[in-house]
C-alpha cells in the first residue's frame, strides 16, 4: 500500500456517525456521537500507519483531519530539515 490509509467520520442515518475505511465496503461502526466516531476512527488509524482521520462537519466540509505515522515524502522532507517528527494524531503541518 502507498499513501496513507484513510478512515473517515461522517454523519450517518437517524444522527449517527459512521467510521468507514476508504476502500472497504463496510463501515467500520456506527457512533451516537462525531467525538465518539472520531476517537474510534483515531484508535483504528493509530494501529494502521501511515494513516489519516479526516472528520466531517454535519455539512460534509472537513472539520479536521489527524495523520498517524511518517509517509515516506513527509519523513523525508523532516529529515532534510532536520525537524522532529509531530506527535501521533497531530492535526497536520500548513504550509
Amino acid at each position: 500500500m502507498l499513501g496513507r490509509h484513510v478512515y473517515r467520520v461522517s454523519p450517518g442515518k437517524n444522527g449517527e456517525w459512521g467510521v468507514h475505511k476508504d476502500g472497504d465496503a463496510e463501515a467500520r461502526g456506527s457512533y451516537p456521537s462525531r467525538d465518539q466516531a472520531a476517537q474510534r476512527a483515531c484508535d483504528l488509524a493509530a494501529k494502521d500507519e501511515p494513516s489519516k482521520v479526516v472528520i466531517e462537519a454535519g455539512s460534509g466540509a472537513i472539520a479536521d483531519e489527524r495523520l498517524f505515522g511518517a509517509d515516506t515524502a513527509q519523513e523525508l522532507e523532516r529529515r532534510l530539515e532536520g525537524g522532529p517528527p509531530p506527535p501521533a494524531g497531530a492535526p497536520p503541518g500548513r504550509r
